[in-house]
């Protein structure tokens, strides 16, 4: 069957007590497979059957059936939220001034129907949302926030407490007020980091002319300029020009970083000083800025165990803490006796302190937040249960090349002979490797002009397949390569090849550089720990999550990187499958195991592991595709970071739930003594949903501090 996605806002979405109204309109209807809802943004996805159903059919069920108007949105509204304007505030005002001018008539001693009157017209201005969606709740059987408020203002009318029922309305009106208001804050946030693409560029013509089109119409191999302070508008290679370009937006490094001729650049990010001309690899839709969005936007539709966890609660709580409160209105009175008036007030009481509204929307609203704090650190995390398996980690394994290591050789040992310097014999070779491809050759000849060589120009350049290659510097020919071909050339002494099998039986690789004549030097390299990569590890052991390596490099390689970064007991030789099979027994002795590597390479051990990890997002679609959690900027540093984000979010979850059930729980023991009123109840439900919130948002805070920094080397 093929499947179709469309996209509904529903006005009235900002709070996850509203998605079962819409689960309820939808249920039943042919052809849908799959429902997605996202309370911060208003919006619902939905997959269907488009030969059965289209998208106008789907919003006018859900309007029909939840009473909340739902439209058909695209992708490019999503982001945005639902629109909040003054008007929204009016009933609330309204409400507002109605009840302070019932309690100064009520002070100052006035004929009771005047200040009867105001609170009248309180409970009708906050009645004009709650009133229509607790009649919608009734005839749908569920006992929501709504209709526990309407029952709530009704009971107070009943008992002839007309301040208590306009004080109900008033300030239900202003938490749900409120709370959007907040709601929005964490909305803003995740559409800062989404809408960050220029709408239109300036396209070269092959004739050199520039004309400026819309982004979006830029095909891959079509070339655009951008200017000095501009937004890159495509993802793509730079053909001309140099500058630095802030990439924070995108992986969060803090530092712009230098592209010149060769480089990739990606859309959104913002150039520097220059002006760039560049070629697009990819089309807007599918640019990195472009995928992040859609991840963005999926992990805000899932939901972490914590939270599905809350809902099973409080799916339960609610019916427990009406059928008390029934209870309590009608029990006591049978058989204690008393005034059912006085019974009557405390039930009214336990039902709004039945609505679980605090406990339900504290953790989705803590979890966006999370996520989009990390985000914008350039650590992509595509849903809540990677985030919240994340600070449960007990061991993280490391791939080692590309990982743990710089995935590139380096020069670690230059030995030269025949009294040469070690300097000239590194000049010769890096201008064989500067003429060659091989990335032996592209090292050396790096890591001359690393130290400020003059490095000269190579003639005559030939390879050699398996041997090296030869070329003429100045006025000698040389020779870069094994040890295999200076043995069949004759210029291999018995000091030099005794030396020389030493080095290769090191760690790395080594090569020889000769002259027509004589043997001139040897030079090792080997691929090198990140810098970074140590105090990462380190870090990670005082946070109580243990480094482990697997690598299917030989063990001496393996067991000299792992002494050098203090990780005790590699395992090494690993094929991709023993990697799997190693996270597999790691998970089930040292508990929850994490993997980072990148992304394909590591395919089964990252599907074995609680939370795949993939290094330098920025530059691979497939990681961006495979992993759970992505790191934009290929930096270690953010690893350290994020279990200690994630436990701050699973902290801060705690403490709502904490917060919310504690004060309901004492206005429930007041309830029983007759000492809880309404105001207190509403204070215990809706003040404490607005408390949990704020201190939900805290966490997009948690994305500012030590940033990411990475720098393109200038050689």
């Amino acid at each position: 069957m093929a499947q179709a996605r469309c996209t509904l806002r529903v006005h009235g979405l900002d709070c996850p007590g509203e998605v079962p109204a819409i689960r309820a309109a939808l249920d039943g209807v042919s052809g849908i497979s799959e429902l997605g809802f996202d309370p911060i943004h208003g919006t619902v996805t939905i997959a269907f059957d488009p030969g059965r159903i289209d998208p106008p059919l789907l919003a006018r069920r859900v309007t029909e059936g939840s009473g909340m108007r739902a439209d058909v949105v695209g992708d490019d509204e999503v982001a945005a939220g639902p629109k909040r304007s003054l008007a929204r505030w009016m009933p609330t005002l309204g409400s507002g001034l109605a009840v302070a001018l019932g309690s100064i008539l009520s002070w100052l001693d006035t004929p009771p129907w005047a200040a009867k009157s105001a609170f009248a017209l309180a409970i009708a201005f906050g009645g004009l949302e709650l009133v229509p969606r607790a009649i919608r709740g009734l005839r749908q059987m569920r006992l929501d926030i709504h209709v526990l408020m309407a029952l709530a203002v009704a009971g107070a009318l009943v008992l002839n407490q007309w301040d208590e029922a306009a004080a109900v309305a008033f300030l239900f009106s202003l938490s749900e007020a409120l709370e959007a208001l907040s709601l929005d804050r964490a909305r803003r946030a995740v559409r800062s980091l989404l809408e960050i693409t220029p709408e239109t560029a300036e396209r070269i013509e092959p004739n050199g002319h520039v004309h400026q089109v819309p982004a979006s119409s830029i095909l891959v191999g079509q070339r655009v300029r951008v200017r000095a302070g501009e937004r890159v508008t495509v993802d793509g290679r730079v053909v001309a020009g140099r500058s630095s370009v802030d990439q924070k937006m995108i992986t969060g490094e803090s530092i712009p970083v230098l592209r010149e001729e060769g480089d990739e650049v990606f859309a959104g990010t913002v150039n520097g000083e220059g002006a760039l001309d560049i070629e697009a690899t990819r089309p807007l839709g599918d640019a990195v800025v472009s995928r992040i969005a859609e991840r963005v936007r999926a992990a805000q539709k899932g939901r972490a165990p914590v939270e599905r966890s809350i809902e099973r609660f409080a799916a339960i709580y609610t019916p427990a803490v009406v059928v008390l409160a029934l209870l309590v209105m009608i029990v006591p009175p049978l058989i204690v006796g008393g005034s059912w008036a006085a019974w009557f007030a405390k039930g009214l009481v336990l039902l709004v302190i039945a609505c679980p509204c605090a406990l339900v929307i504290a953790t989705p609203v803590a979890v966006v937040s999370a996520l989009a704090s990390a985000a914008r650190r350039g650590i992509l995390i595509k849903g809540g249960q990677f985030l919240e398996e994340f600070g449960r980690l007990r061991v993280l394994a490391f791939d080692k090349t590309g990982t743990l290591t710089r995935g590139e050789p380096d020069v670690i040992e230059v030995v030269a002979a025949d009294g040469r310097e070690d300097g000239e014999l590194l000049r010769i070779a890096a201008a064989l490797g500067d003429r060659g491809g091989h990335v032996l050759g592209r090292a050396i000849a790096r890591h001359a002009r690393r130290l400020a060589l003059d490095v000269p120009e190579a003639h005559d350049y030939r390879a050699v397949p398996g041997l090296g290659a030869t070329g003429r510097v100045e006025t000698t020919e040389y020779h870069i390569g094994s040890h295999r071909y200076i043995d069949e050339s004759g210029l291999c002494p018995p000091e030099f090849h005794a030396s020389f099998l030493r080095a290769e039986g090191a760690i790395g690789t080594s090569v020889a550089l000769t002259s027509s004549a004589n043997a001139l030097g040897w030079i090792r390299l080997a691929d090198r720990p990140r810098p970074e990569a140590a105090a990462v590890l380190a870090e990670l052991k005082a946070l109580r999550v243990e480094p482990i390596m697997l690598t299917g490099d030989n063990g001496p390689t393996a067991a000299a990187i792992a002494r050098e970064l203090g990780i005790a007991a590699p395992q090494s030789d690993l094929l991709p499958a023993d990697k799997a099979e190693a996270i597999a027994v790691l998970n089930a002795q040292r508990g929850p195991t994490g993997m980072v590597g990148d992304g394909v390479n590591d395919a089964p051990a990252l599907a074995a592991a609680r939370v795949s990890v993939a290094m330098g997002g920025i530059g691979s679609g497939a990681a961006l595709e495979t992993a759970d959690v992505v790191l934009m900027a290929d930096d270690l540093t953010a690893l350290p970071w994020l279990v200690r984000h994630s436990r701050r979010t699973l902290a801060v979850i705690r403490q709502n739930i904490v917060l919310a059930i504690s004060a309901k729980a004492v206005v429930l023991f007041l309830a029983f003594f007759g000492l809880a009123n309404l105001w207190m109840a509403i204070a215990a439900d809706l003040g404490v949903s607005l408390v949990v919130v704020a201190n939900a948002l805290r966490l997009l805070r948690a994305g500012e501090g030590r940033a990411i920094t990475r720098r393109k080397s200038t050689a």
